[in-house]
Formats: structure tokens, C-alpha cells, sequence
């Protein structure tokens, strides 16, 4: 953008008097030239940076995913929030319950076994959110205690047990 507005600025400049058109378009083009290679120098340098910093941050963080896992490796016995955002927003448009959660409540939050339990938003936890919406979707005139007692029922199911043994 800059080089664009540097080379319309030197095509704006009006010959001198004493100048035929051919000489000032030589000279014009010669400005031009010379200007556009000082701004490609100056930004050269600026966008190989840029673009080695970009590839080296892209490969840190594929080394440090897990391939089932959108956290980082280091996760382990993660934090786990029973109200996530799909849920809050569910719950945002829900007839009774609308205001009384929010996303990552921390009155719902229970800690996983280990790192295969729970480390970022894997395909269980997706399926658990896309029932608890779609009971919320069904139940439009649920209590705060219905709603609760239907989480504690999935978070007491065998599978959900070995996750999260102390439930929440």
C-alpha cells in the first residue's frame, strides 16, 4: 500500500520547465523505479519475519497437540466445566432458566481422572453438549433443579464416571 501511494505521488510531480516530455517521463520512470526497490528492501526483510515466525509458531503447536486432543499435551486431570459454551448459549435462549448459568460456571466444574479422560474439547464432550442442548431444547419449561438433576444423571453414567469419578 505504501509503495501504491509512493509511486502516485511521484507521477503527480509536474515537469520543470525546461524539460521535454520524454526527459521528464524518463526521469519519472528512474524515481519510480528507484523508489519502488527501496520500499521492496524495506519490506523484504520485514516479511520474512513475519512469515518464519508464523511457520515456527504453526509447527510448535502441532508438536504440542495430542492427536485426539485440542489442548496442549500438558493437560493432564483437566478442569472440567459442565456448563460449556454451547450450553450457556442454550441456555441464553431457554424459557426459565435464561440468566441462572453462565458459561464455565464455576459452580459446575469437576476435575478429570487423567489426560485420556478429558484434554480439550474431544468427541464426547461434544456429543454430551449437543444432548444436554437438545434436552434443553425439548424441556423449554424446566426448573433450575430438573436441569441439574438431568446433568448429575449424565455425569453418573458409567462412562462419565471413569472421567470424572467425584462426578460434580
Amino acid at each position: 500500500m505504501f509503495a501504491s501511494l509512493l509511486m502516485l505521488l511521484l507521477t503527480q510531480q509536474p515537469a520543470t520547465p525546461g524539460e521535454t516530455l520524454v526527459e521528464c517521463l524518463c526521469e519519472k520512470e528512474a524515481l519510480q523505479e528507484q523508489a519502488v526497490l527501496e520500499v521492496m528492501e524495506w519490506f523484504e526483510p520485514r516479511a520474512k519475519r513475519e512469515e518464519e515466525a508464523g511457520q515456527k509458531a504453526d509447527s510448535a503447536a502441532e508438536a504440542e497437540v495430542a492427536p485426539d486432543c485440542s489442548e496442549p499435551k500438558e493437560c493432564k486431570g483437566q478442569l472440567h466445566h459442565v456448563i460449556s459454551k454451547p450450553i450457556a448459549k442454550a441456555l441464553t435462549r431457554h424459557r426459565t432458566l435464561r440468566g441462572q448459568y453462565k458459561a464455565r460456571d464455576p459452580r459446575f466444574v469437576t476435575r478429570a481422572v487423567d489426560e485420556q479422560a478429558h484434554c480439550g474439547y474431544q468427541e464426547w464432550h461434544r456429543k454430551v453438549d449437543a444432548e444436554v442442548v437438545e434436552w434443553l431444547k425439548e424441556h423449554r419449561d424446566a426448573t433450575s433443579k430438573q436441569f441439574e438433576a438431568f446433568l448429575r444423571t449424565i455425569y453418573d453414567r458409567p462412562d462419565m464416571r471413569v472421567r470424572f469419578p467425584h462426578g460434580f
